[in-house]
C-alpha cells in the first residue's frame, strides 16, 4: 500500500513542480507515510524510540486523517471547481475536529503499552474505541463524499477523465464500506446486537489495497493524458510557428519591408507567433491593392490561426 502511493507521489512532481504545489502529491505523501509506520516492524521500533506508549499510533492516525483530507480537496476542486470558492476556515473544519477528538480520546484513554494491535488490546476502553471511530469515521465521510462527487461529475467529463474518475469513484466507494464494515466491528463490542452480523474472515487488507490502487490509478491516467495533450499541443504549435514564419518573411520581401516589430529573444511562442502575424497584415497593407503574395491557401490559414488565438484569449 505504501509502494502504490509512494508511486502516486512519484507520477505527481511534475505537476507538483509546474504549479509549485498539488494537493495529489501531499495527499499520496501523508498517506504513504501512514502507510509505511502502520507496518508492524516500523512502528514498534519508533514507538518505542518516542516512550512506547503509541504516540506512533497517534502520529499514522494523523496523518492518514490529512492525507484523505487532501485527497478529497484535490477531487473535489478537479470535478468541482465551486467548491474551491468556500469559505478556507469553515472547509477545514472536519479536518480540525477529527485532529483535535482523536488527540482528546488518545489522551483518555489513558497509560497505554506499545503495540501494533490497538483494537484488540484498548477498545474495551471506551475512549481508545472513541479514538479509532474518530479516524474511520473520517475516512468513510470523505470517501463518501469523493465518491459521491466522481459519480455525479463523471458524464460531463471527456473520456479520459471519465476512465480515471470512474476508478477514484470506485477506490472510494470501495474505501467506505470497509470503513462501515470496520465502524459495525468497533460498535458490536458496546452494541451486542450489532455482533451477530460478525466480522470473521472480511478481507480487510484486500479491500483497502484495492481500493488504494484503484484511487492512485485513477488520478495518474488524467495527469499522464494531460502531459501527453500537452506535448501535442506544443508540437502543433511549433508546426504553427514554422509555417507562419515562411509566410511572414515572403509577405516582408514582397512589401520591401524590414521586421517592423523586433521580437525579444525572451519572447514565448505565442507572443511570436501574434506578432508575426501582426507583421503579415502590415506587409499586405503596405504591398497595396493587388500586390500581395499570398495564396488563398496562406491567408486562410493566417487568419484561421488568428482565430484561433482569439478563441484561446492570446492577446
Amino acid at each position: 500500500m505504501a509502494a502504490a502511493l509512494f508511486i502516486l507521489a512519484a507520477a505527481r512532481i511534475s505537476a507538483l513542480r509546474r504549479n509549485g504545489h498539488d494537493t495529489v502529491f501531499l495527499a499520496a505523501v501523508f498517506a504513504g507515510v501512514s502507510s509505511v509506520l502502520i507496518h508492524p516492524a516500523v512502528y514498534l521500533v519508533v514507538d518505542f524510540a518516542v516512550g512506547g506508549i503509541n504516540l506512533t499510533k497517534l502520529a499514522l492516525n494523523s496523518f492518514m486523517i490529512v492525507g484523505l483530507w487532501y485527497l478529497r480537496a484535490a477531487v473535489l476542486n478537479a470535478v468541482s471547481p465551486a467548491s474551491s470558492s468556500r469559505s478556507p476556515w469553515l472547509t477545514r473544519m472536519p479536518l480540525i475536529a477529527a485532529l483535535i477528538l482523536q488527540a482528546i480520546f488518545f489522551v483518555l484513554t489513558g497509560p497505554t503499552t506499545s503495540t501494533t494491535e490497538w483494537g484488540y488490546q484498548y477498545h474495551d476502553r471506551f475512549a481508545g474505541a472513541l479514538f479509532s471511530m474518530t479516524m474511520i469515521v473520517f475516512i468513510a465521510w470523505s470517501c463518501a463524499e469523493i465518491a459521491g462527487t466522481c459519480f455525479r461529475y463523471i458524464p460531463m467529463m471527456r473520456r479520459s477523465f471519465k476512465i480515471g474518475f470512474i476508478m477514484v469513484g470506485a477506490g472510494s466507494l470501495i474505501s467506505t464500506l470497509v470503513m462501515l464494515k470496520m465502524i459495525q466491528e468497533v460498535l458490536a463490542l458496546f452494541v451486542t446486537p450489532l455482533a451477530v452480523f460478525g466480522t470473521q474472515n472480511f478481507p480487510f487488507a484486500p479491500a483497502e489495497m484495492l481500493a488504494i490502487v484503484l484511487v492512485g490509478l485513477g488520478l495518474t491516467i488524467p495527469a499522464l493524458t494531460g502531459r501527453a495533450e500537452r506535448a501535442q499541443r506544443a508540437l502543433r504549435l511549433q508546426e504553427t510557428v514554422a509555417r507562419v514564419s515562411a509566410i511572414r518573411e515572403r509577405s516582408l520581401q514582397s512589401a520591401d519591408m524590414d521586421r517592423i516589430l523586433k521580437i525579444p529573444a525572451l519572447a514565448t511562442p505565442q507572443e511570436r507567433l501574434h506578432r508575426m502575424i501582426v507583421e503579415i497584415w502590415d506587409a499586405e497593407l503596405a504591398a497595396g491593392a493587388g500586390k500581395t503574395v499570398l495564396t488563398p491557401e496562406d491567408r486562410e490559414y493566417v487568419l484561421l490561426v488568428e482565430s484561433n488565438f482569439a478563441l484561446e484569449g492570446t492577446p
